[in-house]
């Protein structure tokens, strides 16, 4: 008589067991689906920041000195989309620190809010300290990015302080990824540091030179001083390429182990991914160096090569952020030499 009233009693528990199971199951993977849209999110507006100021110090450089209608035309954009990358930068930064606290204190995402779950994170974990120092640089940022009063020689003081800002906000991710808790860890930031700066660079760098190709006049030639910042952004990027072509090799290395880990793991799968869609923009980045710019010189009032090279450069924003959204998942994704 008892089995058969512990029968459906078992059941029930199993029923409800299954039921738990299942919820909890789907919270981790809510959990980390908001992980990648925040990670993606942050570093997205990380390697922007960078990319747009490194673009107005680097590739303007000396030619925003002459501060022709088109020149300032182009520095007022650049700093409203620096501005509106700050504030991208800071909101993700929040998202992100919130669900980290979900993460690690195993707590509800309402209970994340406690002081003892999110105090913890911010105090006791490298993950916190971190954020601590990336929401201090963000603030001096926002100081420093303020329109200003100044005149010109303070302006390009100022910028070149908020450039330095922004590729330290950009190399500080370095400490929340993989490589930072790798075995050979100097090597695996030092890495993943040149990888973040050359991201920065590169495909940082796209949006301003699509805002650049726009506010040019493509009715007319193009002036010296035009070719001149398309040869040096051409140049910067080239480098940038080299590194991030070392660098991946180096973190795969690290990270991966073996060509067989490489197929057979998620992370492996992903970083192919990754790996293919960054030949796809390596093949867009040739095209417009040989192919169109060395054309640019030559071409006539109504061509349409600088369209076309506008047009791909776009093309190349989208790809980069579809690598920067694999980047994203694959730091929510245990690396394949992970023991």
């Amino acid at each position: 008589m008892s089995s058969e009233v512990d029968h459906p009693v078992m059941s029930a528990i199993d029923c409800a067991t299954g039921f738990l199971d299942s919820a909890r199951n789907d919270t981790d993977d809510m959990l980390t689906a908001l992980l990648i849209v925040a990670r993606a999110a942050h570093i997205a507006a990380a390697i922007l920041l960078a990319g747009t100021l490194t673009f107005q110090v680097v590739t303007l450089g000396s030619a925003a000195s002459s501060m022709s209608d088109d020149l300032r035309g182009i520095e007022r954009d650049l700093l409203r989309l620096a501005v509106w990358t700050l504030v991208a930068a800071f909101l993700s930064a929040l998202l992100w620190f919130w669900l980290e606290v979900v993460n690690m204190s195993g707590s509800s995402f309402a209970n994340a809010f406690s002081p003892t779950a999110w105090q913890t994170v911010l105090l006791e974990t490298t993950f916190g300290r971190v954020w601590q120092l990336r929401l201090a640089l963000i603030v001096l940022a926002f100081a420093l990015i303020t329109p200003g009063l100044a005149r010109n020689e303070a302006r390009r003081a100022r910028m070149l302080i908020l450039w330095l800002l922004s590729i330290a906000f950009l190399v500080s991710l370095a400490w929340t990824s993989h490589a930072a808790a790798a075995r050979v860890q100097p090597v695996g930031l030092f890495g993943d540091a040149l990888h973040l700066c050359a991201a920065g660079g590169w495909i940082g760098g796209l949006v301003p030179l699509a805002i650049f190709l726009t506010r040019m006049r493509v009715s007319f030639s193009l002036g010296e001083r035009d070719l001149v910042i398309l040869r040096r952004f051409s140049t910067l990027s080239l480098c940038c390429v080299s590194v991030l072509i070392v660098g991946g090799i180096s973190n795969t290395w690290l990270l991966v182990g073996s060509i067989h880990m490489l197929f057979m793991t998620p992370y492996g799968r992903l970083l192919v991914l990754k790996l293919a869609l960054f030949g796809i923009l390596l093949g867009f980045g040739a095209r417009n160096r040989l192919a169109i710019k060395t054309k640019l010189t030559t071409a006539q009032p109504n061509s349409d090569l600088l369209p076309q090279l506008r047009r791909n450069v776009i093309r190349e924003a989208f790809l980069g952020a579809a690598v920067i959204a694999i980047v994203a998942c694959l730091g929510v994704t245990p690396p394949a030499s992970h023991p």
